[in-house]
Order: structure tokens, then C-alpha cells, then sequence
């Protein structure tokens, strides 16, 4: 790959980045591989975003600085509260509640956060503060239950098959079969491709056709 290429890709990755910082932290948690891992020696200020590890189902986990320090080896996001604010989905989907750092990833009127096992919803734009700090801001959220599974279906049942009736020799024009007429001859089904058919499919195949029926 050419340095000129490789320059571009870093340059969008870089906007990328600049633009992830913008993001809410729902927003933040469906494109969470943009966002860099963390690592030793970096320079963090606060409202940083940074990966380290997977949660639960999978994806990276996601951090929030909190407060500007340079990392070190033993103060990994995991283990250092008081530096990171982790931040991701429970286990039904919701927001886990982190500090916003700012009007930029405050909560909006009508976002839903897991705040330590209780869910609430923002009553207010901006918000910044948690449900026990502010609690004019918030109020409890029900989730909505799941519905019952209703009946299960009964199968339908499968149509019986037409009967045709046997062939039986025309005594004359009052009785010979019509076209589109179906009979049963010698274990076979045969339809009419004439009007007045007075003879069998064997005496004159060219006045039947083999029918073979189906459901």
C-alpha cells in the first residue's frame, strides 16, 4: 500500500475520531471499534473515549476519561474508577448511566439509562446530572412488558384428494365425455382433449391426455 494511501486512511480515521467525540454514549456504543484502544503513556483529558477489552456480549468495551492524567501499566480502565467511567448496554439493551462531560454527550429529553439497577428516563434536555443528584431531571421508567406468546397456530389440514370417477364405455353422444373431463382407467388418470369422446385412452390415445393431479 503507497504512503500516499496510508496517509489518507490515518487522515479518516482522525475525522472519524474528531467526530465520535460528538456522539451520545448510545450513539458511542454502535460504532464503538472506531474509538482507539487504550494504552501505557497516552496523554488523556477529560471526556476522552477509549476501548479496553469486550463486555459482555462481545463488543469493546468503552471508557470515559474522567479526569486528565497520563495512563500507566497499573492504572487500566477496568481498575481505576476514579480516572475511567465505563459505559455500555445491560443486559436488555439500555444505556448504562456515565457522567457526561459536557453539553456534547448530555442526555436528551426521553433518553432511558440504566442507573445502578433502576431504569430512568430524562425529563430534560442537557442533562448532566444523575437521577439521586438532580432527581427533578429523571423519573422511573417501566419497561414495557414482553407480550405472551399467543397460540400456537393449529396446522392446516392438507386437502383430500379428488375423486375422479372410472371410465365407462359411451353407449352414445348423450353420455361420450367432454374435453376437461377427468376419469380413473387402468390406474391412471386421463382428461378428455375432445368433446364427444365415446372411446377409452387405450383405443384412442389421441383423444386423452395423462393427468397427474396436484395439491
Amino acid at each position: 500500500m503507497s504512503a500516499d494511501i496510508l496517509l489518507k486512511a490515518e487522515q479518516v480515521l482522525r475525522a472519524l475520531r474528531i467526530f465520535a467525540s460528538t456522539l451520545t454514549d448510545a450513539q458511542a456504543l454502535e460504532v464503538a471499534s472506531i474509538y482507539p484502544e487504550w494504552t501505557t503513556g497516552a496523554a488523556y483529558a477529560v471526556g476522552d473515549i477509549v476501548s479496553y477489552g469486550t463486555n459482555p456480549v462481545g463488543d469493546p468495551q468503552l471508557y470515559k476519561v474522567v479526569q486528565a492524567h497520563t495512563s500507566q501499566a497499573d492504572w487500566t480502565p477496568d481498575a481505576t474508577a476514579s480516572l475511567y467511567d465505563a459505559f455500555g448496554l445491560d443486559d436488555s439493551g439500555y444505556v448504562v448511566w456515565a457522567q457526561p462531560s459536557g453539553a456534547h454527550d448530555a442526555y436528551q429529553k426521553g433518553d432511558i439509562v440504566n442507573y445502578h439497577g433502576t431504569l430512568y428516563q430524562s425529563l430534560i434536555d442537557g442533562n448532566v446530572w444523575a437521577p439521586d443528584v438532580y432527581p427533578a431531571g429523571w423519573e422511573l421508567y417501566e419497561a414495557p412488558a414482553e407480550p405472551e406468546p399467543g397460540p400456537t397456530p393449529e396446522p392446516e389440514p392438507k386437502p383430500e384428494p379428488t375423486t375422479y370417477p372410472e371410465f365407462v364405455q359411451p353407449a352414445g353422444a348423450h353420455d361420450a365425455y367432454s374435453i376437461g373431463d377427468i376419469v380413473s382407467y387402468n390406474g391412471k388418470l386421463y382428461r378428455s382433449t375432445i368433446d364427444n369422446n365415446v372411446w377409452s385412452p387405450d383405443a384412442y390415445p389421441a383423444g386423452w391426455e395423462e393427468y397427474i393431479e396436484t395439491v
